[in-house]
């Protein structure tokens, strides 16, 4: 038999055994850990490996002036998943504004998280901030600083999105200018605000209007759901169709238009939700036409547009259609006879009927000179990015001879009253979330070309 004391030892080496290999679980864990490192602005960001971060993504449709400092490049997208904290739902405080100077050498420079490839394709909006800062630039910059944007592939991706945020701070950004990202927005505004990284301009998703350090321009997209659904009963809508895309900020945005249309007695058919990647409407078209639906209530991007308005034709079946972000020229060319007589809604000037407009000529002169591929992509998303890139410049000449930190960059931007830049309604900030834009103008399809039948309509 064995005694106690041989017992008792072959408990204390048990014991010892499974201590030691927890222990070596848990240094193998850590070892498989990507580093953290802190930036030289204050900012911790997991370290990337040579082979993710080395090789930095110049992608540059119909780029001009390669040179010059508003078109730098991009900072890079790498491929590994990174998760972070902050719910989509919920607004984070806002993070301690640093201090510390970060132009350096001359040179201003911001970060931008964009779409580049995927099933979206916002490098229009990447490029209407670059011809901006190059406009400025080639007049000799802000307060003797010239501009520079580095930008980033989300690729439709929200761990991309993370990592490409990561890496701009990383990098030293100033701020975040006129991004879009469809599915990483949500999240890392919240992710930006908590590290107290200014974030000016972007898609419009309902946290940008909900945390301290985003300075928006345009309407929040839940504002284009209530003003979508409430200007149905002008249009004699009575049993829509209500078709939007899969994304991880459009629940409020639904939830805006059904109680615009409720709010005037208006009862859908049924509601959609697509994803991006949907490549045929076919189904759609059918069950709209066979449910009695007349009409197309949508919230889509303008790529899947044209695959609908394809769809609608091929059935014969050509509905009131009321959307937003109707109006890219590129994606136009698509639409064919379904598209006649849509309606759609924007919080800025309208380009199609308003080309002489001094704003709009400067907006569109501008990009066609730096960027001339890009012109028939321009929409009102890019034109957003437009606006955003201005507000930026005037915060930057408010500071002054005085150090261009995060702290003085918000300071300048809370200090904006009335910016008028003639393309949206006079912009005014202050302390808290700003949502200074609540106003549409109506535009209508005729014959393929878009025309503004309104003035300002706010809600």
């Amino acid at each position: 038999m064995t005694s106690v004391r041989e017992r008792i030892a072959i408990v204390f080496m048990t014991v010892s055994v499974i201590a030691t290999l927890a222990l070596g679980g848990a240094v193998i864990h850590e070892l498989n850990r990507k580093p953290t490192t802190v930036a030289a602005n204050g900012t911790s960001a997991a370290a990337t490996s040579p082979e993710a971060g080395a090789a930095a993504d110049q992608s540059a449709s119909g780029q001009a002036a390669a040179g010059t400092a508003g078109s730098a490049g991009a900072a890079g997208s790498a491929g590994q998943t990174v998760s972070h904290g902050g719910s989509a739902g919920s607004a984070a405080p806002a993070g301690q504004l640093s201090n510390t100077a970060v132009a350096s050498g001359g040179v201003i420079t911001v970060g931008g998280v964009y779409d580049e490839t995927g099933p979206f394709d916002a490098t229009v909006e990447r490029d209407t901030v670059k011809a901006y800062f190059n406009k400025v630039n080639d007049a000799g910059g802000v307060n003797g600083h010239k501009l520079q944007l580095l930008d980033c592939d989300s690729g439709y991706d929200p761990s991309r999105a993370h990592q490409c945020t990561q890496r701009l701070l990383s990098q030293g950004v100033l701020a975040m200018v006129g991004p879009l990202s469809v599915s990483g927005e949500e999240p890392e505004t919240q992710f930006l605000n908590s590290q107290g990284v200014p974030m000016i301009g972007g898609l419009g998703v309902p946290s940008e209007f909900n945390v301290p350090l985003s300075w928006q321009v345009t309407a929040s997209l839940t504002r284009y759901g209530t003003a979508m659904g409430t200007h149905a009963k002008d249009l004699g809508i009575k049993a829509p169709e209500v078709l939007i895309i899969n994304a991880n900020f459009i629940a409020p945005v639904k939830d805006a238009i059904l109680a615009g249309l409720h709010a005037q007695g208006i009862k859908e058919k049924g509601v959609d939700i697509v994803d991006a990647t949907k490549p045929d409407y076919t189904d759609i078209a059918l069950k709209t036409s066979s449910e009695g639906a007349d009409s197309i209530i949508a919230g889509l991007d303008p790529f899947s547009y044209a695959r609908l308005f394809q769809a609608l034709d091929r059935q014969n079946f050509h509905p009131k259609l009321l959307g937003l972000g109707l109006d890219k020229a590129s994606a136009n060319k698509s639409y064919g006879a379904a598209a006649n007589n849509a309606e759609s809604l924007t919080p800025l000037l309208e380009p199609w009927d308003h080309h002489n407009d001094p704003g709009v000529a400067d907006y569109e002169g501008t990009v066609r000179k730096y960027f001339p591929n890009q012109v028939a992509a321009l929409d009102v998303y890019s034109e957003g990015d437009w606006v955003a890139a201005e507000l930026f410049v005037e915060a930057v000449k408010r500071i002054g001879n005085a150090p261009v930190t995060r702290q003085s960059l918000a300071t300048a931007l809370n200090a904006v009253s009335n910016f008028n830049s003639g393309l949206t309604v006079p912009l005014s900030y202050g302390a808290g979330p700003h949502d200074p834009n609540h106003c549409f103008q109506w535009i209508k399809n005729q014959g393929g070309n878009w025309s503004t039948y309104s003035g300002w309509n706010c809600f």
